[in-house]
């Protein structure tokens, strides 16, 4: 329940649109009674006057018909137009409150996730909650609209006729239904699941067709995909299965209900207590009176995916919520970038079972340059993760200082993290747009005369010159349209225009031609000359230039000191760190 009045609350901004469709919809349910009932009556009359060989006034009747007739058409055409653009900005509200919250979600929450079952999930979820208006909550309000006034009126002819009606309209419109919704909602979560699965194995299917083609395992991945889509398709049978057999229920007690207030009907005409031509009437009224119902079963068949797609949606947006509230208490201040030390007292981190970090302590001064070497899994990557700021710190603490202030990484607002410490991945996103937007990344107000000196330090001088469209230059999507090398350079001379007092480089020539290597080699010294460093490379010639190094191994510390103490002292060191 809670979160169908969390979903209420969403379509809050779109009320008027939504009470205007609902209205609208509910004038169309009432004409189409109306009209059945009183050409029922109408016809019935023409019929008993012709057999009398007497004349009646048929301008009124007549003339009601066709208002009504009108109103039914216009009002269905309204209708569709004021629900479907009610539809359409509840979506859009929830598009971007979904976009939002990601954009918050904190790095764990996403790591943790493969993007692809993540952006699945979140799609379907989202799709699931484009039915929540047109499809649940606008049958329910045309039910509660409709339904007392169809009752009053009909009651005002039988009273027996409207509680038979009645009956059939509680068995449709809310007994049937939650009988569905009982025995949907405990699958209800199975659908969505399964399509996502699908949609992330097809993903990595089309994706990986080359390597499924090398290793001959292209057989066993579309079995895999069969497997799921026959999975989902039992899921989607079962929900079609259910809305059938509503479909065939509700049509019997429509039936029944008419035939029962015919048998009700027929005594009185009979005893002359009713007129004649009123069964007509009355057997119409109790037919059309299950219009406004009728979708019911279908809106409670709905709801549990609705509802478990929101709750869903809602865990992130909570788990967003409380970040932003411990984000409040974050604090804000300045560091000397020329004064700034970090450092790391005994750290811990597990993945589950798996230790990644045991016990790790050094220290980056003001100025000076470290590097962390290892083989792969001895926790490199798990440390960087931890400077972000963004990965919780299990154990131990990371501090930044300077002569006035000393804190706890973490407990630094993401700006104060962000002016200190710069994190240059291996793998740096180049966002579709031109070059002087990519560099305003770092740095928003960055003047042209800032991002062409960082150009020209960076050492993308050459290729900068050689740029038609200059700054303008668009990069493409994910900065197809540069090398590897020049990408590493960009984000080079983004770290620049940002001036960050720390720079994590994580394997910063990794990949590269020695030509290319060279390059941004130089570009790193440009960087720095005037920041502290925490480069994870392997790069003797980088290396060689560290005032200390950090060996790790398994999580664990092995050793520290210079490139040339730790060569000469280790076999293991000068294997790990010499290339052939």
């Amino acid at each position: 329940m809670t979160n169908f009045i969390r979903l209420l609350t969403l379509c809050r901004p779109h009320y008027k649109a939504m009470l205007l469709g609902t209205f609208l919809a509910t004038l169309t349910v009432l004409a189409n009674v109306g009209l059945l009932a009183i050409s029922g009556w109408f016809l019935a009359s023409m019929a008993a006057a012709g057999i009398a060989g007497v004349h009646m006034n048929y301008f009124t009747p007549a003339g009601t018909i066709r208002f009504l007739a009108i109103v039914r058409t216009a009002s269905r055409y309204g209708e569709r137009l004021v629900t479907h653009n009610a539809t359409f900005l509840l979506l859009s509200e929830i598009r971007v409150n979904m976009f939002a919250t990601l954009s918050k979600l904190n790095n764990v929450d996403l790591a943790m996730s493969r993007s692809a079952d993540l952006v699945n999930r979140l799609q379907n979820d989202v799709d699931a909650l484009d039915k929540f208006y047109l499809n649940i909550l606008l049958p329910m309000l045309v039910a509660l609209l409709s339904v007392p006034i169809i009752m009053v009126f009909m009651a005002a002819y039988n009273a027996n006729v409207a509680l038979i009606c009645f009956i059939g309209i509680l068995l449709i419109g809310v007994v049937l239904p939650a009988l569905l919704s009982a025995k949907l909602n405990k699958n209800s979560h199975k659908e969505t699941q399964l399509s996502a699965q699908l949609r992330s194995e097809l993903s990595d299917t089309l994706t990986g067709l080359r390597e499924l083609s090398i290793y001959q395992a292209r057989a066993g991945q579309i079995s895999k995909c069969n497997e799921l889509n026959e999975q989902y398709n039992q899921q989607l049978f079962s929900r079609h299965k259910a809305l059938a057999n509503s479909d065939g229920l509700s049509l019997l007690v429509v039936q029944l209900a008419m035939l029962g207030a015919i048998v009700t009907i027929v005594p009185l005409v009979y005893s002359g207590a009713m007129v004649n031509v009123e069964l007509a009437m009355l057997s119409l009224f109790v037919l059309a009176s299950f219009e406004s119902v009728l979708l019911l079963p279908n809106a409670f068949i709905e709801l549990p995916n609705v509802l478990k797609a929101a709750e869903r949606l809602f865990t992130l947006e909570d788990k967003v919520t409380a970040q932003e509230a411990n984000s409040a208490k974050l604090i804000e201040i300045q560091f000397d970038k020329n004064n700034t030390t970090l450092a790391l007292n005994n750290i811990a981190y597990k993945y589950q079972e798996h230790t990644a970090l045991t016990n790790i302590s050094f220290t980056l001064k003001a100025q000076q340059k470290v590097a962390i070497v290892g083989r792969s899994g001895s926790g490199k990557s798990t440390l960087v993760n931890l400077l972000t700021g963004l990965w919780p710190v299990q154990q131990g603490s990371i501090r930044l200082s300077d002569e006035n202030n000393a804190e706890d990484l973490h407990a630094l607002s993401s700006n104060t993290r962000a002016s200190v410490i710069n994190i240059l991945a291996q793998q740096h996103h180049i966002f579709d747009g031109t070059l002087s937007e990519n560099l305003r990344y770092a740095k928003p107000n960055a003047t042209k005369e800032e991002m062409l000196e960082a150009i020209n330090l960076a050492q993308l001088a050459p290729w900068f010159n050689a740029l038609q469209d200059g700054l303008k230059t668009r990069l493409g999507t994910g900065g197809r349209s540069v090398s590897q090398g020049q990408s590493r350079r960009i984000a080079i001379a983004q770290a620049l225009l940002q001036n960050p007092a720390i720079l994590v480089l994580d394997e910063p020539t990794e990949g590269l031609d020695n030509q290319s290597k060279q390059t941004v080699m130089n570009a790193i010294m440009q960087v720095m000359s005037n920041a502290s460093v925490l480069t994870i490379t392997h790069d003797p010639a980088l290396l060689a230039q560290m005032d200390n190094i950090i060996w790790l191994e398994n999580g664990s510390l092995v050793a520290q000191g210079t490139h040339k103490a730790l060569s000469e002292k280790y076999t293991d060191y000068v294997a790990l760190t010499t290339r052939f």
